[in-house]
């Protein structure tokens, strides 16, 4: 999990999930040789942002285009479903941008906690950064009342296990960066579905692996149920 647009009130506050299937350990593996394959081209060196990718992974914010292309590439080659709530600050509660998120976070995993009920447990890597460290904390007594709340009744559900990690970490936690960056450039452009616009291409590149796209203001803009396409 991540959150994107923090700090930026120019761009949409969006927290996300990636969810990786049975192969998860094999995308790992895959994304760490292709940033060991990348971070070895001599060629790069002294390229914008491609120091700061040998040392923490890929970032679609700072990534030079010969560091995104192979990683978009990549996703484009395995599976995965991705859920992000989204909002332009007006429809959540608090006073703070820190407890909009934290808000934000619990919803979110709530919703997958329900819709892995049947599981013993829930393993949730969140990215590190300084304004999550005292959100953790509280977020699984948080996360597991939301769940019972939506619920309307009490569930048995799994348990939440939270681990903060960093890019190196867990590298497979750059899917939902990217993703996320894709989804806050199609939203900064009024969700346009005109093929020439392209962060519409871009939105439909990952669209087919958008399992819920929801907005605290204007309900579901995405799902499986009812994409655009």
């Amino acid at each position: 999990m991540d959150e994107s647009g923090n700090g930026n009130f120019a761009q949409p506050l969006i927290v996300g999930a990636v969810e990786l299937g049975d192969d998860a350990d094999d995308i790992e593996k895959r994304i760490r040789e292709l940033h060991s394959r990348l971070s070895a081209r001599s060629n790069l060196a002294g390229l914008r942002g491609f120091e700061k990718f040998r040392e923490s992974g890929f970032h679609s914010s700072i990534d030079p285009r010969e560091v995104s292309g192979p990683f978009l590439e990549l996703m484009r080659s395995v599976f995965f479903r991705v859920y992000m709530v989204v909002t332009d600050r007006t429809g959540v509660p608090g006073e703070t941008e820190s407890e909009q998120i934290e808000f934000m976070y619990v919803k979110l995993l709530s919703d997958i906690l329900i819709r892995h009920r049947n599981k013993p447990e829930l393993l949730c890597y969140i990215e590190q950064s300084e304004g999550m460290t005292s959100i953790i904390s509280r977020l699984p007594i948080s996360v597991a009342r939301q769940a019972h709340k939506t619920a309307g009744k009490t569930l048995s559900l799994p348990k939440l296990k939270i681990q903060m990690v960093t890019k190196t970490d867990y590298m497979s936690t750059a899917i939902i960066d990217y993703v996320m960056a894709a989804v806050s450039r199609w939203l900064q452009a009024d969700c346009t579905t005109s093929p020439k616009d392209w962060p519409y291409r871009a939105f439909r590149e990952i669209e087919s692996s958008v399992s819920v796209l929801y907005s605290f203001e204007r309900g579901r803009i995405s799902s499986r149920k009812d994409s655009l396409h």
